[in-house]
């Protein structure tokens, strides 16, 4: 199986979240919800990419968020989904 692919766009989101540090909703492929403050972009080497959130401070694979719903009123985005319908996660 191939390794699931993020698009551009929702990367592009993700940033502006942690430019403005916007309050997200995180729904996990695990069933669970996580929130908290966009705060940064992480990359480890072998491990994978992952959002940094503050209050409280975790830190989150990219690859286990299923849907970011924005808490923070803004004009970019309410909310979004990280893969297609139908695309294979693991």
């Amino acid at each position: 199986m191939t390794k699931p692919i993020i698009a551009c766009a929702v990367h592009d989101y993700i940033e502006v979240a942690c430019l403005y540090g916007y309050r997200l909703e995180l729904h996990l492929n695990n069933g669970s919800k996580v929130s908290g403050s966009a705060h940064t972009t992480q990359t480890l080497k072998g491990e994978g990419e992952f959002l940094c959130l503050v209050d409280p401070e975790q830190r989150i694979a990219l690859l286990t968020i299923l849907h970011i719903r924005a808490l923070t009123p803004n004009p970019y985005f309410d909310a979004i989904s990280l893969y297609e319908e139908g695309q294979d996660r693991q």
